[in-house]
Formats: C-alpha cells, sequence, structure tokens
C-alpha cells in the first residue's frame, strides 16, 4: 500500500486459482494476465483503489475460456458495488454531481447513471416484496399529461411501497388483479373516497378500512361551516369571524374569546355546535389508543 496524494493505492495479490465456470474443475491454466486496478471506497478526502493482478482461464476439462471473478466486482467494472453504493447515497442526502465528480474521480453521466440505476433497483426490490399487514391508500396528482397517480404506502415501516398511475376503479383494475399478497392485509388506511372504498372491499376483502385522521377532521369542519350557514348564511363571508371559528378553543386569545361571545349572543345554537365541533377535535386529537 502506498500513499499518493489525494489516493490510497493498495496492491493486492490472488493466489488461489478458481474453479470453473461451466463445468467446475479445479484443472485450470493462465492463459494471460493483465494488471487492474478498481475504485473501492473513500477514506477521508483520499480515493481508495485496489491495484491486482488479474488473469485469463482456460479449463483444460471442457475448454471453456473465463476471466477471474471477485465478489462485489461485477465483470468490466472499474468500481466495486461499495463504491456505487458510496456515492449513490451521497448524492441521494444532497452532494451535487459535479462535487462527486471531482472527490471520486469519475464523470458526471456515470453519478447519473448509478443513481439511476440503484434507485431502479430499489423500487424492483420494493415491488417484489410482500405486502404489508397494515397499508395506507391515497390519490396525488402527477403530471398534466398522465394526470392522478395512486400510492400504496407501508404504514408499519412508514415507507412508501408502490406507486401506479391512476385513480379509478377502471385504471387500477388490470394493476389490482395481478398484486400479489392481498390476503396478507388486514387494515387499510384511507380518505373518505366512495371509489377506493369499493376498490378496497373488491380487492381486500380480509382487510378492514380506517378512516384517516386528517381527512375525518377535515370533514368534521366542512360540515360544521355547511351547519353554520343554515343559522347565519352571510356569517361566513366575515373572513375575520370565519378565522375564529375555525380555531381551537385552547388557540383563542382572551379579546378572540370576547368577540366570539358577543356573536354566540346572538346565535345560540352555533355556540352549542362549536363546542359539539371542538369535543369531536379533541377526541380526533388522542392517539395511541387502542378501541377500549
Amino acid at each position: 500500500m502506498y500513499d499518493h496524494g489525494d489516493k490510497i493505492c493498495i496492491n493486492a495479490i490472488l493466489k488461489s486459482r478458481p474453479t470453473c465456470v461451466r463445468c467446475h474443475s479445479s484443472s485450470v491454466h493462465v492463459k494471460d494476465s493483465f494488471t487492474r486496478e478498481i475504485n473501492h471506497s473513500k477514506h477521508g478526502n483520499q480515493l481508495v483503489v485496489v491495484r491486482y493482478r488479474s488473469h485469463k482461464y482456460v479449463c483444460k476439462t471442457c475448454g471453456k475460456y473465463f476471466n477471474l471473478k471477485l465478489q462485489g466486482l461485477l465483470g468490466k467494472h472499474r468500481s466495486s458495488e461499495a463504491f456505487k453504493l458510496d456515492v449513490f447515497e451521497r448524492h441521494s442526502g444532497g452532494v451535487t454531481q459535479s462535487y462527486l465528480s471531482q472527490t471520486h474521480k469519475i464523470s458526471h453521466a456515470t453519478v447519473e447513471r448509478w443513481y439511476k440505476v440503484l434507485i431502479k433497483d430499489r423500487i424492483d426490490g420494493m415491488k417484489n416484496n410482500p405486502l404489508p399487514r397494515v397499508i395506507g391508500i391515497d390519490e396525488h396528482f402527477f403530471t398534466k399529461k398522465k394526470g392522478y397517480a395512486t400510492t400504496i404506502a407501508d404504514l408499519t415501516k412508514h415507507r412508501v411501497h408502490d406507486v401506479v398511475l391512476g385513480r379509478s376503479e377502471a385504471s387500477l383494475e388490470a394493476y389490482l388483479t395481478k398484486l400479489p399478497g392481498k390476503d396478507r392485509v388486514q387494515v387499510v388506511v384511507m380518505d373518505l373516497s366512495s371509489t377506493y372504498r369499493s376498490i378496497v372491499k373488491k380487492h381486500f376483502p380480509k382487510a378492514k378500512i380506517v378512516a384517516d385522521r386528517f381527512h375525518v377532521v377535515r370533514l368534521i369542519g366542512f360540515q360544521f361551516l355547511k351547519a353554520w350557514k343554515q343559522f347565519d348564511p352571510v356569517g361566513r363571508g366575515n373572513r375575520g369571524l370565519l378565522s375564529l371559528m375555525r380555531r381551537h378553543e385552547d388557540k383563542l386569545s382572551p379579546d378572540q374569546k370576547v368577540k366570539l361571545e358577543k356573536y354566540f349572543k346572538q346565535f345560540p345554537a352555533l355556540k352549542i355546535l362549536w363546542k359539539f365541533k371542538h369535543e369531536l377535535h379533541n377526541l380526533m386529537r388522542l392517539k395511541h389508543l387502542n378501541k377500549r
């Protein structure tokens, strides 16, 4: 091993001979030799490279020619998988391509290519994983051209399981029909969409449907505003009053409470509705509780 400024070079000697990749015979002969140098890792600000003498072998039993293969290094690649993973994790953490190009002595295109390959491998790996016991289903806007997409989340590990284009039952039918492991799902957390409720009942027959807390709280607020209009049709047009009615009771200042009480004297029934709304909100704010 020797230190050469921004690079540490390790000279490795490979003593054992491999077996034939075709017939697994140990009777192999060295046909040719050449020197290889691979990027292995980063040690502080220095790049660690491994230099070794590799060989081209020929099997005396079956006549097969093959090159030496090392664990953690793909054929014809000049960087180890550990080195690629280091670049991927740094780039995922926000390090730019230009900076990685300088520190790891690779091109911008190489950083982008490795990142795309590893991202694809991770996505494919997640798709092959069986469905978790508790999942969440929700929609989000994807692009103007392709519209909406549906996200399936693993709520036991708090990560995305898969994303598929579409949000209607017709657009998701082919995907959900082929989805493996649907019988494992016991709980589906979702919004109050009738479309998703129909999809879950059809494709996840053993699962219980649980309404997402955020959407339930939003529904409570929507129904309160709807009931408010029946008692005072013009009250919601006052932005200051609307802000006070939407606030939690414990977030009101003494002056704001006085203003609300003055308004409630005109509409006593609204005070009862307002109190009931806050009781429901307080119930929704309780977390980590079981059914009992």
